[in-house]
């Protein structure tokens, strides 16, 4: 059972809705966690313009959601993985590489890099080599974003985590992984 309760729109004010609107034009879906963010509206603007930014990132979208995938499994964090995955499919992910993200692996050796980066430091581990980021082609600016990316799904994590959201996609098995 949710411990913290999602916003009915009905009762949600002007600028709650403004911000509702904004985020389901974002993200496309209006989910549990967005009306559940939206109890701070606060929060939720700060979430929405945080993405928004992000939206222009030299990263692409489906490299976006293998960090929240692998940054999710880290956290082991429900609802996170089954957004993410819903979400990756979306995107084209196939049902292996949403595994392999998980996993913090890729075919591609950049990914792979940048997977394992955000996993480590989703985990706080400290152990993503920064120069194998380089050698793989990441600039300053990608590994700035990668850190991004991992926070803001960090957040996503916490927050699914103490609010208990109510699944509203499809339910992922919640296993740990071996880290490389």
């Amino acid at each position: 059972m949710q411990t913290i309760h999602p916003v009915k729109t009905d009762n949600a004010s002007v600028a709650t809705k403004r911000l509702l609107d904004a985020a389901n034009d974002e993200r496309g879906v209006l989910s549990n966690m967005i009306k559940t963010m939206a109890q701070s509206p606060r929060a939720l603007e700060g979430y929405v313009q945080f993405r928004k930014a992000l939206r222009g990132s030299t990263l692409s979208p489906a490299l976006a959601e293998q960090i929240a995938l692998v940054v999710a499994q880290t956290n082991l964090s429900e609802y996170s993985l089954a957004e993410h995955a819903h979400l990756g499919t979306q995107l084209g992910l196939k049902k292996e590489e949403i595994q392999a993200s998980r996993e913090a692996r890729a075919m591609d050796k950049k990914v792979d890099a940048i997977l394992r980066f955000a996993r480590d430091l989703a985990a706080r581990k400290g152990e993503g080599s920064m120069a194998e980021l380089r050698d793989r082609g990441c600039s300053d600016a990608d590994i700035i974003e990668v850190i991004a990316y991992v926070a803001l799904n960090v957040f996503e994590n916490y927050l699914n985590d103490v609010a208990q959201t109510e699944l509203d996609f499809p339910k992922v098995q919640r296993v740990s992984v071996k880290a490389a």
